[in-house]
């Protein structure tokens, strides 16, 4: 007796709000396909109700008159890399020329200036001699005929130093020459390089548009999901843009939906508590059952009853099916009290003339 005295006055227990109007509700993800251009539609691949992948043709529009424009644009973007391919080559050719022209002209350069240096040297040996030979001409000690000699040759070495100083000056204006036709040339080839680029890039830009139609010309799956809704279209029809043709329904996460009298949800349920949810149908103690958290209850009364919002919690059982409007039973964990305070909530309904209804929705757990 004093056992059942402690355990009457002190055991916790576990008390739960129950409610048998609750159903599983999926998250549906919509999204309406429509035509971007107007088109001849060409062919349908897809059926009402299947499960395609992101990306999956559903409706192939005509794309004709796309097709001929990319093809003579993907011709001109050939022939005008073919044109900078040739540019290239000339190019090259160019400065091997130049690079040879160079080269040749600086060992000229190179060989004429050695030859200068020793015409220098040798114009003033000779300057010398025809100095001492002036000299002796005067001591009477040389003829006039050796110093005329002198004279004359190193004369004619003057006239050659000179000579050889011109053609230094003309191989260094011919270098420059060469060096500045070369960059014209180069120039040139920039010009042309940079027109057929920008040739080219509008030829790419048209090219993308027309890929770009082609593309839109191919009704595609924008998510991944069922195919919901197909208007009637046949092949040959010609779509207009901006027309509507098909709607994707993506699968989404699992809630639950319960309804519970506002004197058993207000006050009593709130955010964060937890719930057990048994589906109709699928015996718990067979098919195992569902744990759930509280997340949001409402502020308003729907008919005579209060919409509470449920989230799944852990794995959820291979054995249960988790469909759409799959009905349910939940119940709710509201508190902990002991027998002795259920025992008195008992009387005071009983005093009070509370309906069984209240009791009958409360369900106890050790």
């Amino acid at each position: 007796m004093v056992a059942w005295i402690v355990w009457f006055l002190t055991k916790d227990i576990t008390t739960y709000s129950v409610s048998d109007q609750a159903r599983l509700e999926q998250e549906q993800n919509t999204v309406h396909v429509s035509t971007q251009r107007t088109g001849r539609v060409v062919s349908i691949q897809a059926s009402l109700g299947d499960i395609l992948k992101r990306g999956d043709i559903l409706v192939q529009l005509d794309t004709a008159a796309y097709d001929l424009d990319l093809d003579g644009n993907n011709k001109i973007s050939q022939s005008l890399a073919i044109q900078l391919e040739a540019i290239g080559r000339e190019q090259t050719l160019l400065d091997k020329k130049f690079e040879k022209d160079n080269k040749a002209l600086n060992g000229q350069l190179k060989l004429i200036r050695q030859q200068h240096q020793l015409q220098i040297s040798n114009q003033r040996i000779q300057a010398d001699v025809a100095d001492r030979y002036e000299r002796l001409l005067k001591k009477q000690q040389s003829s006039e005929l050796d110093y005329l000699a002198a004279k004359r040759t190193y004369q004619q070495m003057a006239m050659a130093t000179l000579a050889s100083e011109a053609q230094i000056e003309a191989t260094v204006d011919r270098s420059e020459e060469i060096a500045s036709e070369y960059q014209l040339a180069l120039s040139g080839l920039k010009q042309r390089r940079a027109d057929i680029q920008s040739k080219l890039a509008e030829v790419d830009t048209r090219i993308q548009r027309s890929n770009l139609a082609v593309d839109e010309q191919q009704l595609r799956a924008p998510i991944s999901g069922k195919l919901a809704s197909l208007a009637d279209i046949r092949e040959g029809e010609v779509l207009v843009a901006g027309q509507q043709i098909a709607t994707m329904q993506a699968k989404g996460m699992i809630s639950v939906q319960a309804f519970f009298p506002p004197a058993m949800a207000l006050g009593h349920i709130r955010e964060g508590q937890s719930a057990r949810v048994k589906l109709d149908g699928f015996s718990w103690a067979r098919y195992g059952q569902l744990h759930a958290r509280v997340e949001r209850v409402a502020s308003a009364v729907y008919g005579d009853r209060i919409l509470v919002e449920l989230s799944l919690q852990g794995e959820v059982p291979q054995q249960l099916p988790l469909m759409h409007d799959l009905p349910a039973r939940v119940e709710v964990a509201t508190g902990i009290k002991t027998p002795y305070q259920l025992l008195l909530q008992r009387v005071g309904d009983m005093l009070t003339g509370e309906p069984d209804s209240k009791l009958n929705n409360a369900r106890f757990s050790q």
